[in-house]
C-alpha cells in the first residue's frame, strides 16, 4: 500500500469510526434508561440512605491499631 492508498481512505475510516461509536453510544443510552433496570438503578441511588448498614458497623466489634478486636 502505498501512502496516497492510505491518505484516499483516511476519511473513510473516520466516517466508520464514527459511526461506531454513534452506534456505541446509542446503545449504553438504551441500556441505562431499560425500563428493566430502572428497579435496580433505583434501589442503588437510594442506597445511600438506608440506615441498616450504619448501626450494623456501630454494633460490630471495634479494632485497635494492630488489628487486634476490643472487648
Amino acid at each position: 500500500m502505498d501512502i496516497s492508498t492510505l491518505e484516499a481512505l483516511k476519511p473513510m475510516l473516520i466516517s466508520f469510526q464514527t459511526l461506531a461509536l454513534l452506534v456505541l453510544f446509542v446503545g449504553i443510552v438504551w441500556w441505562a434508561y431499560s425500563k428493566r433496570r430502572k428497579g435496580k438503578f433505583d434501589d442503588a441511588a437510594n442506597s445511600i440512605f438506608e440506615e441498616e448498614q450504619g448501626e450494623q458497623r456501630r454494633q460490630g466489634t471495634e479494632q485497635d491499631r494492630a488489628g487486634a478486636n476490643k472487648k
